[in-house]
């Protein structure tokens, strides 16, 4: 960002980027010609900057849907310029343009059947109008989502760069390769990519890559290979870091866990890798040897729902392939059901489903476990993992990946693939474990979407009280509200009923057991203000939290003297904080701050 408040286009920040990365290495060089030349560029694009309009003002982070309760994916991690062709943009016009006439036959049809009397046939039109315009709507998001890619070699571009500078710096000879550079992503992915994609070229060269003597006597090449692939598979980006180096040593890292107390499976030791400070160098340098390169690059692929994979081989080199949603906007789930609860789950997560009749399960002193492609895999309920009704009847397994393996999964029903717009929970709700995001499935229902690495151990987190779990009663008017608190506080060891209005509250109230309420301000009729005041009026004790994304100051304090013990304010950053202040005034959590 540069000063007022703006955001440099990118090729900027590629010229800044190559500048930086030539400066050390020019030091040690008697011909700094390539550096003079970046540092033309560099004046030459910041000068187009000034001279051209093509600065935008950042704008705010749009505060998502439900008032604050959800945030927006696609301007959480950028800001600034996207440029457009020109032939693209009116190619998209003129598809809105057909649509709007399409709904406008529609509609037409829908007031006078101007098929005449044949019931059937009016039918067929109407099915044939309908299945035409959601084709278009289709094309359009499609094409919409287009006018943000670029190429992918913008998240590359000062690579050839970087790796001929490490390899100066470690003495070794080393060949970057580049294939694919040319496909076009969604801008927010080759962003993302940037750094993961840094810290794993830095281990090929570092960790991968033997010095030239050792490789020849190995019969190799003197010359080591980085190469740096992109290829879109079913909907999804796959970008490898390969090398052609010595390949892990899988038996020093064993040693090495053994002897920090990290548990791992022998089968399967690359958990190990992914570690907060777990490495095999004996000594750190400047690039390499805290352990965090691998665990970061994992945290921001995880981030977006994404996948990271290791394999290698002895002697004969390592590949760390990076599994993306195509688009950050538009990802894949796998929906399901526990009762009348929709949940999604990350498609690059689920590695099979089967009918529940037909898995072969069995019953161990820790639990189920399924027999599946002969190894034995841990299995949960999700209705119970996420803290609903373990009553509920389950129809259906799921088995996906997790950080710690593969987890089985039952659920009560396996609904669809569906491509969703997930949008990341606002600070209010972080924090809850399992849910990472939520998406508007229409006429206000919510898919939340859960994240599988919690699955195992969130019925285990989960708070008691009393031998039981608190009960909260939730009171909004709006439907998808409801369901988005009721999955974020069931996840956090809540049971939660619901009302959609002060009439539904006074009766849930009627019967013993509710522990604290949740009330939004705003709702027809009678205001969030109103049923407190009834309630303290009734010799209701419970705590009760306020959360308003509307109200006044004025307001807010007549919430106070109606008698609600916590106010949150829809748009609070604190993170997490519904919970932490139903878990204190509850009485089972010290670790809150005071709302």
């Amino acid at each position: 960002m540069i000063a007022g408040g703006f955001s440099p286009p990118t090729e900027l920040l590629v010229v800044m980027e190559a500048a930086a990365g030539r400066m050390l290495p020019s030091l040690d060089e008697e011909d700094q010609s390539e550096l003079i030349e970046l540092g033309e560029k560099l004046v030459v694009a910041g000068e187009e900057v000034v001279e051209e309009s093509d600065l935008v003002p950042l704008r705010a982070t749009d505060p998502g849907s439900f008032g604050g309760l959800l945030s927006s994916v696609s301007e959480s991690l950028l800001g600034g310029v996207t440029r457009v062709d020109t032939g693209d943009l009116y190619r998209l016009i003129n598809r809105i343009v057909e649509v709007s006439l399409d709904a406008e036959a529609l509609a037409d049809l829908s007031l006078v059947s101007i098929e005449g009397s044949d019931p059937e046939l009016f039918r067929r039109s109407w099915r044939s109008q309908m299945s035409r315009l959601s084709g278009s709507i289709t094309d359009i998001q499609e094409q919409a989502v287009a006018l943000a890619d670029v190429s992918f070699s913008e998240a590359v571009a000062t690579f050839p760069q970087f790796i001929r500078y490490l390899g100066r710096r470690m003495d070794k000879d080393v060949r970057f390769e580049l294939e694919g550079e040319d496909i076009q992503l969604d801008r927010q992915i080759v962003d993302l990519l940037r750094e993961p994609l840094r810290h794993l070229v830095v281990n090929a060269v570092d960790h991968g890559i033997e010095d030239a003597e050792v490789r020849v006597a190995a019969g190799k090449p003197a010359t080591g290979i980085v190469k740096v692939a992109v290829e879109v598979v079913n909907e999804r980006v796959e970008v490898s870091v390969s090398d052609d180096g010595a390949g892990i040593d899988w038996e020093a890292v064993e040693e090495l866990a053994a002897g920090k107390g990290i548990s791992f499976v022998r089968t399967d030791m690359t958990p190990v890798l992914f570690q907060h400070g777990f490495t095999t160098s004996s000594s750190q340098t400047d690039f390499s040897g805290t352990g965090d390169g691998l665990a970061a690059a994992r945290d921001e692929i995880e981030s977006v729902h994404g996948v990271i994979d290791i394999e290698s081989v002895r002697g004969r080199g390592t590949t760390v392939t990076l599994n993306l949603p195509l688009s950050m906007v538009l990802q894949n789930v796998v929906v399901v059901a526990t009762g009348d609860q929709f949940w999604g789950i990350p498609e690059a997560y689920v590695e099979a489903a089967m009918p529940l009749s037909k898995a072969e399960l069995h019953a161990t002193d820790s639990g189920r476990e399924l027999h599946f492609e002969s190894t034995a895999v841990p299995c949960v309920s999700l209705s119970e993992a996420v803290g609903d009704d373990p009553g509920v009847t389950e129809t259906e397994l799921l088995v996906v990946s997790t950080r710690s393996g593969l987890l089985a999964v039952t659920v009560s029903e396996l609904i669809d693939r569906r491509r969703v717009a997930v949008k990341n929970l606002g600070p209010i709700l972080e924090g809850s474990g399992h849910v990472t995001g939520a998406a508007l499935l229409g006429g206000g229902q919510v898919l939340v979407v859960l994240d599988p690495n919690f699955l195992g151990l969130i019925a285990l987190e989960r708070p008691r009280l009393a031998g039981r779990k608190p009960r909260v009663l939730v009171v909004d008017d709006s439907a998808g509200v409801r369901q988005l608190l009721s999955a974020t506080l069931n996840g956090a060891g809540f049971d939660v009923d619901v009302a959609g209005g002060a009439r539904e509250a006074v009766v849930a109230m009627e019967a013993d057991g509710i522990d604290a309420m949740v009330i939004d301000y705003s709702m027809p009729r009678s205001n969030g203000v109103e049923l407190v005041r009834a309630m303290r009026a009734s010799d209701v004790k419970v705590p009760i939290v306020m959360v308003s994304g509307v109200a006044t100051s004025e307001e807010k304090q007549a919430a106070w003297e109606a008698g609600v013990d916590a106010y949150i304010d829809k748009f609070d950053l604190r993170q997490g904080v519904l919970t932490l202040t139903l878990k204190r005034l509850i009485g089972i959590s010290e670790e809150a701050d005071t709302a």
